[in-house]
């Protein structure tokens, strides 16, 4: 096990976490060289005083906002024979490089490797807020990203540098999905990734409803750019499904078994309708501003 691996960590007025992220990957159980690139995406925060001194972190600056564009910064100046992302705010296992490199170099046909995201909630073990409940049933799953859409979350995707090459960067337009475009061209191009549980790093939740609104907006806002060339009417009916979907939640939660508590059960499905309403105007502005 001697390949080189590049981890690349972009970071956005997030110094604090870095630190902890730093220290994660200063722990790794892989015993292969390892070198570090964090992208300062248009921070505010002085990003270069989170830094160690030991061992040396290569800190590149991508001044123009997008973290795509960031990973791809990252990227032009790796010289690892592997390829690891993460962010900034994750804490990868003292493990994780060295179970994804031993399945990418104990299997040749496997072209990259996505770990469990393992969701870290605000006050233990169990979600405790709508947000919270609403992102432990509906993001980061990665089992089910990999098996049935083909992606991996770029909080924790393993590659070849080969690879990437052979598919090229992460589309830098796009403000959300970029993993999605990047794991399906993988996918059209005859490339094979797997799911490994093994290969874990921490995320930690967003418990707060503002939090919720900010990230809805920006997956909504790069699902409509990946379906840039959709008409007026398939984003009308786009909006009209996630609205629908938004407002039956307060019908089928009362059936859901895994919600016991009535209080979990009206914050979920409140978390839900917010999560769906964005979605579904953001779908119906695109569809009013479409010509």
């Amino acid at each position: 096990m001697n390949a080189r691996v590049t981890v690349v960590v972009p970071v956005h007025d997030d110094a604090d976490r870095l630190v902890l992220c730093l220290a994660a990957l200063r722990a790794q159980t892989y015993r292969g060289p390892v070198e570090i690139v964090v992208v300062d995406n248009a921070s505010r925060q002085d990003v270069a005083a989170s830094l160690p001194a030991e061992p040396p972190v290569r800190l590149v600056h991508e001044p123009r906002p997008g973290s795509y564009r960031a990973r791809n910064a990252g990227v032009a100046v790796a010289s690892g024979d592997v390829l690891a992302f993460t962010d900034a705010d994750c804490l990868p296992a003292p493990t994780w490089l060295e179970r994804a490199v031993a399945r990418l170099e104990g299997d040749p046909t496997i072209d990259a490797v996505g770990g469990r995201i393992a969701l870290v909630f605000r006050d233990g073990a169990a979600p405790g807020t709508g947000p919270e409940l609403y992102e432990e049933r509906h993001t980061f799953r990665q089992d089910r990203y990999v098996g049935e859409w083909s992606f991996a979350a770029t909080a924790n995707l393993v590659t070849r540098s080969s690879t990437f090459d052979r598919v090229g960067p992460f589309d830098a337009a796009l403000r959300s999905g970029g993993d999605v475009d990047w794991g399906r061209r993988l996918a059209a191009a005859g490339g094979r990734m797997v799911y490994d549980p093994g290969v874990v790093v921490e995320h930690p939740s967003r418990p707060g409803w503002r939090e919720l609104v900010t990230k809805s907006a920006r997956v909504a806002g790069g699902l409509a750019d990946r379906q840039a060339g959709a008409g007026r009417a398939a984003r009308l009916r786009a909006a009209a499904h996630d609205l629908r979907r938004a407002l039956a939640v307060w019908r089928t939660v009362w059936r859901d078994e895994g919600l016991t508590r009535p209080r979990d059960r009206v914050s979920y499905a409140a978390a839900y309708t917010l999560a769906r309403g964005v979605r579904s105007w953001t779908h119906l502005r695109r569809a009013l501003s479409s010509q």
